[in-house]
């Protein structure tokens, strides 16, 4: 885990080192056209329609998404089960359909459609606009620190971005949560006694930028400075895992 002076660069992943913070982002697409677009971190969710369940509440303004994310690995500790919500924050318009939801690499994207309603005669466009302008969150969290947050939609299963196990034979497997990252973006490499893991993750759709990481999975005895280690890797749905061999 990176951590400089001035603590963690974002609270939602402790190896994350540039690019948009928190574990959503969601923005309106314009006036004209008022859609929402959302942005939602499932590490370890796959693209399996199965896994993921989006539905809208009878009131339409509550949107529910839940996921599971099974375990791929016999040394993952647990599966993990996500569920959350997004609610329209305006009084002037309700959610009429939720168009392309698509889980890559661990990262859940979706347009949510509106449609304006009235209320006392006419829909309020003067709140709906700004909305469109702000950020409709009740509250901003705090987005850089010293503690971790863990995941808020997180029901069930590890909530640590890190998982460190000790095999037999002196091996060990490490798990590292970087959402985004596909095999094609991770790079491993063996250093001053360290297991250095640096990703990745590219813009899709509509996201205001892509997103770096920067991890040490593991600190090594002083024998990998005479023989290093073998290392193996894997990325799949947004999770790092590593099998490391004393060499």
């Amino acid at each position: 885990m990176l951590m400089g002076a001035e603590g963690f660069y974002a609270l939602n992943n402790p190896f994350q080192t540039n690019g948009p913070k928190w574990f959503c982002e969601k923005k309106w697409l314009g006036i004209e056209v008022p859609d929402m677009y959302l942005r939602l971190d499932l590490p370890g969710v796959g693209p399996d329609p199965d896994d993921v369940d989006v539905s809208v509440v009878d009131s339409k303004r509550v949107l529910i998404i839940k996921a599971l994310a099974p375990c791929l690995n016999i040394n993952d500790s647990s599966p993990r089960s996500y569920e959350t919500y997004f609610r329209l924050d305006c009084h002037c318009c309700e959610i009429s359909s939720v168009d392309n939801p698509q889980v890559t690499h661990g990262v859940l994207r979706l347009l949510v459609s509106t449609t304006p309603i009235n209320i006392g005669g006419s829909p309020d466009d003067d709140i709906h606009s700004r909305l469109l302008r702000l950020d409709p969150d009740d509250q901003e969290p705090e987005l850089s620190g010293q503690i971790v947050e863990p995941h808020p939609g997180l029901s069930e299963g590890p909530a640590s971005a890190y998982e460190y196990k000790q095999l037999l034979g002196d091996s060990v497997y490490v798990r590292l949560d970087m959402p985004g990252d596909s095999d094609v973006d991770i790079n491993v490499d063996t250093v001053n006694k360290r297991v250095d893991v640096v990703g990745e993750a590219p813009t899709v759709s509509h996201d205001s930028g892509g997103r770096s990481y920067s991890a040490v999975a593991a600190h090594l005895g002083l024998g990998a400075l005479i023989t290093p280690p073998r290392v193996e890797h894997n990325v799949e749905n947004g999770v790092v895992r590593l099998f490391i061999h004393p060499g």
